[in-house]
């Protein structure tokens, strides 16, 4: 509102003469003034604020709160001194201030209004900070616990209950850490360690663990976050035991074990492990599939051909991490079957697949592949056709010191002249001068 009505101004000259006029008689309704608190002319915007200042109403804090942080220097500390008048006087909202000061913080005379917030906050006894902590803007929820935990002034129980069931992040980050310094007792901390915030439930194991309790390690080792999982072999390994010994008996189960055991037995385990690993790059979650992928790279007993099946996976996220293995190992796969991915009746996330597999490899399949899909109907495929194609031509092609094939001379050909519409002239001499394809004029 403040940037629009600064924009208005200009066309209601009669109105700001009028304005200033009643600012200087001292009779102005609250709604004129919170509008002359938002004029183009510092001097009425000063004005306005020194009769602001006299209105408990939160339209005027508002107003002060945004002065505050005023480009011109006068009517900045009019402002701050009008705020620090109502501070003494705690007339109105400290929430609507908070909420005010966090939004206007990135501004360039923004932090002065929250450093005096959060000064405040720290003062306040708990029954001063309930409103804050129930506040719907989660910078001034921030803020009001940071106060809070910093006193000392939650009970364990509340800063538990926060770090489970807050909607942000970090809040329940920071409860968790207030509870591990509150908590007597780390067993009283054991509910934590179910909160679907990995950072949470890492903060709980970590103390949990301190004291020797191993049963509370071995229950997280196959938790889907690393840090955690880290946090529970670290403390087998300081008792003596072997984290790899325990993924080896849940991946060797009837079932199928949990993502994290594939993961974990990936990150302790050796290269005899792959077997285990193998069986279940079958795994009925696409999770399961993933970290199989992710374990054999990690133990580096990665082989083509347990993973080319996988690249026409229904996921999109286990085709990712088999290109991330099979780019090692590129000279072993068939350019057909790559090809062949990029058939259009193939999802989206297959043909992708196939397209980041073919551009890894030589410089000229590169450029035969974008060349193929710089028209394709995907959005996705066409628009990093183009842009590796540019890449190419701008950082590599300059230094492709070896030319193409027979084969991709011949492909380059026939394609350059079909995309010039789409490249233009100057591209396409660049690319025939790379590729040393005589120079053909457009038709």
């Amino acid at each position: 509102m403040d940037e629009a009505l600064r924009g208005q101004w200009w066309s209601a000259p009669r109105w700001s003469r009028s304005l200033a006029a009643d600012l200087a008689d001292g009779e102005v309704e609250l709604l004129h003034l919170v509008m002359a608190g938002c004029h183009r002319d510092g001097r009425i915007r000063e004005a306005a604020v020194a009769h602001l200042a006299d209105h408990a109403h939160p339209a005027a804090l508002a107003v002060l709160a945004l002065r505050t942080v005023d480009w011109v220097a006068e009517v900045r500390q009019r402002a701050r001194g009008a705020v620090e008048v109502w501070w003494s006087s705690s007339r109105g909202s400290l929430t609507q201030l908070a909420e005010m000061a966090f939004a206007l913080r990135g501004r360039g005379e923004g932090a002065w209004l929250a450093e005096h917030v959060e000064g405040a906050l720290r003062t306040l006894p708990l029954s001063g900070l309930e409103p804050l902590l129930a506040a719907r803007d989660r910078r001034t929820r921030r803020a009001a616990y940071r106060a809070a935990t910093t006193g000392g002034l939650l009970s364990l129980h509340r800063l538990t209950t926060a770090a489970m069931k807050d909607d942000d992040l970090p809040i329940r980050i920071l409860c968790a850490r207030g509870a591990v310094e509150v908590a007597t007792d780390p067993a009283q901390l054991r509910g934590l360690l179910l909160s679907s915030t990995a950072l949470v439930r890492a903060e709980a194991l970590q103390t949990v663990t301190a004291v020797g309790d191993l049963n509370a390690a071995e229950a997280a080792l196959p938790d889907r976050h690393p840090l955690v999982r880290a946090i529970a072999q670290a403390a087998l390994r300081r008792s003596g035991g072997d984290p790899a010994v325990s993924y080896r008996r849940l991946a060797a189960g009837w079932g199928p074990p949990a993502p994290g055991v594939i993961a974990g037995l990936g990150e302790t385990g050796d290269a005899e492990d792959a077997g285990l690993v193998r069986r279940w790059l079958a795994h009925p979650r696409s999770r399961g599939r993933v970290e199989a992928v992710r374990a054999l790279r990690r133990l580096g007993v990665t082989r083509s051909a347990d993973l080319v099946s996988l690249l026409r996976d229904e996921s999109g996220a286990v085709t990712r991490q088999v290109v991330v293995a099979l780019r090692q190992d590129l000279g072993v796969l068939d350019p057909g079957m790559l090809e062949a991915l990029l058939g259009p009746g193939n999802a989206p996330h297959v043909r992708f697949a196939g397209y980041r597999l073919l551009i890894a490899g030589n410089a000229w399949q590169r450029l035969v592949t974008n060349l193929r899909l710089i028209d394709d109907p995907d959005d996705r495929l066409r628009g990093s056709a183009r842009a590796d194609l540019s890449a190419w031509l701008g950082r590599q092609a300059a230094t492709t010191y070896h030319g193409p094939s027979r084969k991709h001379a011949a492909e380059l050909d026939e394609l350059i002249e079909d995309a010039r519409p789409i490249l233009g002239e100057h591209t396409v001499r660049l690319l025939r001068f790379h590729a040393g394809l005589p120079h053909q004029t457009a038709l």
